[in-house]
């Protein structure tokens, strides 16, 4: 099954290896503004025209859109992508469809790794690029759909119920070859389908479905829904990685979101120093629990779609999601970062991640050029992850995860000495000893529960602790005595059902989010340096 995968992925990556020069290269938003200006386009159909080829020959078809522009069978929303889907352009083709004088476009800033929405709103007669009304970037129309920051909305391998090519390499149902066929007669004498290009890839059955024999020859790309799919999804890994390096916290917790952001390193606990995973254990259950109600809910929903659309049949796989429940679980609990906007499903709170194969995994790759910068021999080890002798690289990100979230008895940062048999033999003259970076107290992500520690505890209330002050807080945490051991240990007590009416705070009945940010938020600070 191993060796199956492997090519698949290896076939994946010849099949999309990078654009040729000078293809994908250039075009974005600002090019097409000025299209606008320079060839005075005033309408929809002249601005398509002139789209560079590599614009429009690479696109999906939608009939069924729940989009603000509306589809049909015969005249679909068109998704270009072009080369690499840095810069997507949508229309639709009939006057009697919402959103027909609309260009949508969406951009993927590479400064930022964010996304960034427009609409384009043309005049009903043309009548120049004065009268083109472009909104501000990311409205509030958009960010309705797609979250604040903006994620792209698709939806997720291997079904996208309502888009030519539903099921994943499978014949296209009855209807799909109806509405495809009625497309196909009309686009040719079309004013805007007119203008797309490789239109006969979508009347060659094998695009959806390749016989045996090419995929031999190794000659079919992948069909129009997946490669979107397999675009999206690299862009969307890279906005995740950027948000996650963004947080204070992340240096504290690098080694263990590096060694999560695939499958190939183990358990969250195997991360985690014994201590610190005994009182996250139950709050990480209790994550994976609602992870798999939520995506149970939207494979539900996901299949009633396909059910309305008349794809039997759909929804026939499992997702993978469960693979980044421990990333997102040390995202959202000890970096204080909302993980309800990172997957491509239309359905909302939904955490199924699931992609087409791919050759390498994108996440990973950013979040491990950002560690090496600060970790010049976790390259190295890199280089042994796939090979037979992969452990070590993964046990050394265990290792020095488990250093960096244990407290040090003698006040100065905790250390580690590197394991030789773990150390390829090109590290040989890096140090023996590593430090060991904690994140300063005052720049810890503070819950916004927290606010109710400091009404209580700041204004003689209940017992004076300075909750409003990071940096004194963190030093009673580690030294200040209790009932149940040190601070931090009475108020794990007090966070949890165990503590009964003496649970904290008294009278309020907390979210598991907002006791769960509370106790994150409490044990990294009592990590961290002052």
């Amino acid at each position: 099954m191993a060796a199956v995968r492997r090519s698949t992925l290896c076939l994946l990556l010849g099949l999309l290896g990078p654009a040729p020069p000078g293809q994908a290269a250039g075009f974005n938003f600002a090019s097409l503004q000025a299209l606008l200006s320079h060839q005075d386009i005033g309408s929809v159909e002249e601005l398509i025209a002139a789209l560079p080829a590599a614009q429009r020959n690479r696109y999906a078809l939608v009939f069924e859109s729940r989009s603000l522009q509306g589809a049909s069978p015969e005249n679909p929303r068109v998704i270009l992508f072009g080369p690499d889907a840095r810069f997507i352009v949508t229309f639709n083709g009939s006057p009697a469809q919402q959103g027909f004088r609309v260009v949508e476009t969406m951009e993927f800033d590479d400064a930022s790794k964010e996304f960034r929405l427009r609409e384009l709103l043309f005049p009903e007669r043309a009548a120049g690029p004065d009268q083109v009304v472009v909104s501000e970037v990311n409205p509030q129309r958009c960010t309705g759909c797609h979250g604040a920051p903006p994620r792209p909305v698709w939806d997720t391998f291997p079904s996208w119920p309502g888009a030519y090519g539903e099921r994943y390499r499978a014949r296209l149902s009855a209807r799909e070859r109806a509405g495809l066929s009625a497309f196909l007669a009309l686009q040719p004498t079309h004013p805007r389908y007119g203008e797309l290009l490789d239109v006969k890839r979508f009347a060659d059955p094998q695009t959806f479905r390749s016989s045996a024999l090419t995929q031999y020859a190794g000659i079919p790309a992948e069909p129009p829904n997946a490669e979107l799919s397999v675009y999206l999804g690299r862009l969307q890994s890279q906005s995740i990685a950027r948000q996650l390096v963004r947080q204070p916290g992340f240096d504290l917790y690098r080694y263990a979101l590096l060694g999560l952001a695939d499958t190939a390193c183990g358990r969250l606990a195997d991360f985690y120093p014994g201590a610190l995973w005994r009182t996250q254990r139950s709050g990480f259950e209790r994550f994976a629990r609602d992870s798999a109600a939520s995506n149970a809910r939207q494979a539900q929903l996901k299949a009633a779609r396909a059910a309305f659309s008349g794809a039997a049949g759909a929804v026939d796989r499992t997702t993978n999601d469960n693979a980044l429940v421990p990333l997102r679980f040390v995202a959202e609990s000890a970096l204080g970062i909302s993980t309800r906007n990172w997957t491509l499903a239309l359905e909302r709170g939904s955490y199924d991640f699931t992609l087409p194969p791919l050759p390498a995994q994108p996440l990973r790759e950013t979040l491990l050029a950002e560690v090496a910068t600060r970790d010049a021999i976790i390259r190295d080890l890199s280089l042994y992850w796939t090979s037979s002798d992969g452990d070590r690289y993964c046990s050394y990100l265990k290792r020095r995860s488990r250093a960096a979230l244990t407290p040090s008895h003698d006040g100065a940062n905790g250390g580690l000495t590197p394991d030789p048999t773990s150390t390829p033999a090109r590290a040989e003259a890096a140090p023996t000893a590593v430090a060991v970076d904690t994140p300063e107290a005052a720049t810890i992500a503070r819950p916004a529960a927290l606010r109710l520690c400091v009404s209580c505890h700041e204004t003689g209330v209940a017992p004076l602790l300075p909750f409003s002050n990071p940096s004194q807080l963190a030093q009673q945490l580690r030294v200040r005595p209790s009932a149940h051991g040190a601070l931090i240990d009475e108020i794990r007590f007090r966070l949890s059902s165990a503590a009964g009416p003496r649970q904290m705070p008294l009278g309020l009945n907390l979210s598991d989010a907002e006791r769960q940010s509370l106790e994150s938020y409490f044990a990294t600070l009592a990590v961290s340096s002052n």
